[in-house]
């Protein structure tokens, strides 16, 4: 029966590891491409100010003129909508059924580890708990880091076509807006 639990043990606690390294993984990808993302929203900025005053809304330059704020336009929308996708990213998660610790319970996350008295509880807390109840505590935490994996990926999946879409945008309004600046 030992041998039993401590395999359970070792397989929830490998996955407890390999669910907070996608969520690791998942918030240093997300650092990566807010800097992109950052990069292309500061760049548009100067250039429409040096494009704007350019724009003709008659004759030949109406249709280009219409096609850079179109374009502008979107990747400013992408902009913003792509900010607020990733912030899901990073926003910080916490338990979602806060409680009062239970002998043997709520053992491992920091915030219910923060809320025994002194180390000393806590020390006599996690000697008292059995051996499925270890096993409990961290199964219980494997679910919550599942949870939290779940929606982060799910936002990076939707900041990923935001991003895209933004990024073609982007790349549609710098060419028509470097083309916008040749005009006399």
């Amino acid at each position: 029966m030992a041998d039993a639990t401590e395999e359970r043990l070792h397989f929830a606690w490998k996955n407890f590891e390999d669910q907070q390294a996608i969520i690791r993984a998942a918030d240093l990808k997300a650092g990566y491409l807010v800097t992109f993302l950052l990069f292309f929203g500061a760049s548009t900025i100067p250039l429409g100010r040096e494009v704007l005053p350019k724009l003709r809304w008659d004759g030949a330059g109406a249709f280009t003129s219409g096609l850079y704020a179109a374009t502008y336009d979107l990747s400013v929308i992408g902009f913003v909508w792509s900010m607020y996708l990733i912030s899901h990213v990073m926003t910080p998660r916490v338990a979602k059924h806060p409680r009062e610790p239970k002998p043997g319970a709520d053992l491992l996350y920091f915030g219910h580890v923060a809320r025994f008295e002194t180390s000393d509880k806590y020390f006599e807390a996690v000697m008292g708990a059995r051996p499925d109840q270890i096993l409990r505590n961290v199964t219980d935490q494997i679910f919550e880091l599942a949870l939290i994996a779940k929606v982060k990926m799910d936002s990076l999946r939707a900041f990923s076509k935001s991003f895209k879409l933004t990024l073609a945008a982007w790349f549609m309004s710098t060419a028509v807006g470097f083309w916008i600046m040749s005009w006399k």
